[in-house]
């Protein structure tokens, strides 16, 4: 008895602290967020960067999960911007920038998506036009140093 409620402890365990299937860093002079789940970052002047696990229960590719996203953005309304193969440290994915208009302002969404087993890693990125172009290579370079697991 004692050892299959120490085994219920440790999934829980598990299911709360060890869900994440990816491990990221903020991009250069972003500021984390700490002890947050999805992982999220933002920079001084507002760009913010954000990974996190989806569940995939299909056996969907990655090229479904390219086309879906792309047709999902573009048919709510988002102006297409760029999009093609995303590096992280240890696979490849896909990278959609889309731009919409927020108030007054004109506002830059990247979304880059891994597929790995079972599930996604999505990382999403945000700013307005100028203040994300400028900040665009860090958030590249830090998409290319997240490890998919």
């Amino acid at each position: 008895m004692a050892s299959a409620k120490k085994a219920a402890f440790a999934l829980a365990l598990f299911l709360v602290v060890g869900c994440d299937s990816f491990e990221a860093a903020a991009p250069e002079g972003f500021a984390t967020y700490e002890g947050n789940r999805p992982f999220r970052a933002m920079s001084p002047d507002g760009v913010v960067y954000r990974v996190r696990n989806v569940s995939d229960p299909s056996d969907a590719t990655l090229a479904f999960w390219q086309e879906a996203l792309k047709k999902r953005m573009l048919d709510a309304g988002y102006t297409f911007l760029r999009d093609g193969e995303a590096k992280s440290a240890n696979g490849e994915g896909y990278v959609l920038e889309v731009t919409a208009p927020y108030g007054v302002r004109d506002y830059t969404y990247l979304m880059a998506v891994f597929k790995k087993d079972k599930h996604l890693v999505v990382v999403e990125s945000s700013g307005e036009v100028t203040t994300f172009e400028k900040r665009r290579p860090e958030v590249i370079a830090a998409i290319g140093k997240l490890t998919v697991n």
